[in-house]
């Protein structure tokens, strides 16, 4: 009984740290779209964003590897969405 909270815990801890990434670096994204007048800020938040992203991923799939569970890989596939999406939208501004 004990082990099943804790890795319940620990799935809820991962899930929660991993959108958590998934939309400050989003958000971050969108603040540097917003900015009209340079495309250095474009760049940094997108790069930032990218490294949160990464994060994102690499730890939802560390966490796959050892305790399988579905919403491990509906995460990894949103954060493949999100990284081609926002490279698409940043190739689209600064071309």
């Amino acid at each position: 009984m004990k082990k099943t909270m804790d890795q319940n815990n620990k799935t809820r801890r991962v899930i929660i740290i991993s959108l958590a990434g998934l939309l400050i670096g989003t958000l971050l994204f969108i603040f540097g779209l917003s900015i009209e007048d340079s495309i250095w800020p474009l760049i940094a938040n997108y790069i930032i964003g990218m490294v949160l992203y990464i994060c994102s991923f690499l730890a939802v799939y560390n966490n796959n590897k050892t305790d399988k569970q579905a919403i491990y890989k509906y995460i990894m596939a949103l954060v493949v969405v999100m990284v081609i999406l926002i490279t698409f939208a940043t190739l689209s501004r600064i071309f």
